[in-house]
């Protein structure tokens, strides 16, 4: 746990550092997508769908920028087996997440390919259960197309939490969740 926040400590020390620059630049976006359940998740879990609001901070032509996500996520059940092989119709499940994130675009130009992850703080629930809330972590990597005076991105992010949610068995499981989002940043 240490290490945790000594690494979220940095984070905000070089958050705080790319911002205070003048020339810094400061951007908001809104996206949404299709949210893909993996590992135990999808065995009870449809594809659902996804929103986020970010804001990213940084400096112009330099290649780390900082990102906070605010992301709500959506699964329809599916029905299946139980461990009595009784048929069982599956609960809807929902992610509610903040997250700082570390984005690392070294191309210049309007297209720009980029990684990015960070640390969240997640609420998750399966409908009819109380809520669970722990520090999860995500990775991925996108894209950005600039236009005038905003610009488009996809990305896709595998988002991991453990003993979040209940699998099949009854018993808590990891939940990992990949969006795939479509948005656009002013």
């Amino acid at each position: 746990m240490s290490s945790l926040r000594t690494t979220i400590a940095g984070l905000g020390l070089l958050f705080a550092g790319a911002a205070a620059p003048a020339q810094g630049q400061m951007a908001f976006g809104l996206a949404g997508g299709a949210t893909i359940p993996s590992g135990s998740l999808n065995d009870r879990q449809n594809v659902g769908y996804n929103g986020l609001a970010t804001l990213q901070i940084g400096v112009p032509a330099f290649p780390l920028q900082f990102r906070a996500d605010l992301q709500y996520n959506s699964f329809g059940g599916k029905t299946f087996r139980n461990a009595l092989n009784q048929a069982v119709d599956g609960t809807d499940t929902r992610v509610i997440s903040g997250s700082a994130n570390a984005v690392f675009a070294p191309l210049v130009g309007p297209v720009k390919p980029y990684l990015i992850g960070g640390v969240g703080y997640y609420d998750t629930q399966l409908e009819g259960t109380e809520a669970t809330r722990k520090l999860g972590f995500n990775y991925g990597a996108g894209v950005k197309f600039a236009l005038t005076g905003a610009s488009i991105f996809v990305e896709a992010r595998m988002h991991q939490i453990n003993d979040a949610t209940f699998g099949v068995g009854g018993n808590r499981t990891t939940a990992r969740f990949i969006p795939v989002t479509v948005g656009i940043m002013f």
